[in-house]
């Protein structure tokens, strides 16, 4: 008899672990921001569009939900140039930030120019900016 009591209070505290758990959603993307710096989390210190030629021009990246994946970066130019493709593996368990960043060598030519973030090749998000 105590055996079963037992079994059936185990099996009562193990239901409600069960239920407690919540299951994490796969990794997606939330938001993309461009800033100038970026504070140890990855937030933008100031969200912004145009920049100095010689700036460093970051992209913070915003995810919500978990998961291995891998979020890539692809910076072009006005013509549609690579000038550089970067990416890295990432396996948040809560929402998180990633950054990118490029400040080409001897500084960027003033200008249009885009970076488009994926995660796992798909969800393609781009921002473009401005180098005055």
């Amino acid at each position: 008899m105590a055996n079963r009591r037992r079994l059936a209070m185990s099996f009562g505290v193990l239901m409600l672990l069960a239920g407690c758990s919540t299951p994490i959603e796969p990794v997606k993307i939330t938001a993309v921001d461009l800033s100038h710096e970026v504070d140890a989390k990855n937030e933008p210190r100031s969200a912004r569009e145009t920049f100095a030629p010689t700036s460093t021009v970051h992209a913070s990246i915003a995810t919500a939900g978990g998961g291995p994946a891998t979020l890539a970066a692809r910076w072009t130019d006005a013509a549609g140039n690579v000038l550089k493709d970067e990416s890295q593996n990432i396996n948040p368990t809560r929402p998180q930030r990633f950054e990118f960043h490029l400040k080409p060598e001897g500084g960027w030519t003033l200008g249009r120019y885009k970076v488009v973030i994926t995660l796992n090749g798909k969800e393609p998000r781009s921002r473009e900016f401005e180098i005055r």
